[in-house]
């Protein structure tokens, strides 16, 4: 049995891993999917003050508390960036990670999101002239393309707090301590950053890549595909 340790990410929950859970659940594996503060069922935790790095801690706790080792985390999105901080915090907690359509943040503090695509973070930052910390979900075509989930998912995502695009993640070096970790490229979301953030790693040492026919929330499209993907990686990295 393997431990899979969830992060969804921006305006999104514990919820959008529900399917893949139970996927890795009937294959004999440990899965937790917590949500962020601030969002989905903790969304009215939001405060001014919330960021990435208060993300990290939500799932170091978790791991923390629920006394878990020797997990694959995996980070979805935004949730690339709250993993990376994860690691530099415990890696000795830590297998593998894997990296799912996901942010690879290798700077202390750097926004990604004003790095990567400027012109959609002053979007952000003219949306909240008028007052306001948190931004309402958008780009729901790029995380799918079939309309019934299209309005699922509009029924569930919840505001983000801007300080999670605004300021980086903080990192420790030790992040580079995980020895096996995997990108997975959701190949149908395109164009976006992701695509040149799977091109940065591909190749690297310790570094494997793979891509998915899927758009953006993979763990919605495609669990089953997904699921078995993430075990094949687990096992080779036991091997």
């Amino acid at each position: 049995m393997s431990t899979f340790v969830l992060v969804h990410g921006a305006w999104h929950g514990g919820w959008c891993w529900a399917a893949l859970e139970r996927v890795l659940r009937d294959m004999g594996h440990d899965t937790h999917a917590p949500t962020l503060t601030g969002l989905g069922e903790r969304s009215h935790l939001t405060t001014p003050d919330i960021d990435a790095d208060t993300h990290v801690t939500d799932i170091c706790n978790t791991i923390k508390w629920r006394e878990l080792s020797d997990i694959v985390l995996v980070g979805h999105s935004y949730g690339g960036m709250v993993v990376t901080g994860v690691a530099g915090q415990m890696p000795e907690r830590i297998r593998s990670m894997v990296y799912l359509d996901a942010m690879v943040p290798e700077e202390s503090g750097v926004s990604l999101f004003s790095k990567a695509n400027p012109e959609r973070m002053a979007a952000f930052e003219k949306e909240l002239e008028g007052g306001g910390f948190t931004l309402k979900p958008d780009l729901f075509d790029a995380w799918s393309d079939d309309p019934e989930t299209i309005e699922w998912l509009k029924s569930k995502c919840t505001p983000h707090p801007v300080g999670c695009f605004r300021n980086g993640v903080t990192l420790t070096g030790r992040e580079t301590e995980i020895a096996h970790k995997l990108y997975i490229l959701a190949e149908r979301n395109k164009p976006s950053a992701f695509w040149a953030e799977h091109e940065k790693v591909r190749g690297r040492g310790g570094w494997q890549t793979t891509k998915l026919p899927t758009k953006h929330d993979a763990m919605v499209e495609a669990p089953e595909v997904l699921a078995r993907l993430l075990v094949d990686f687990d096992q080779r990295t036991r091997a």
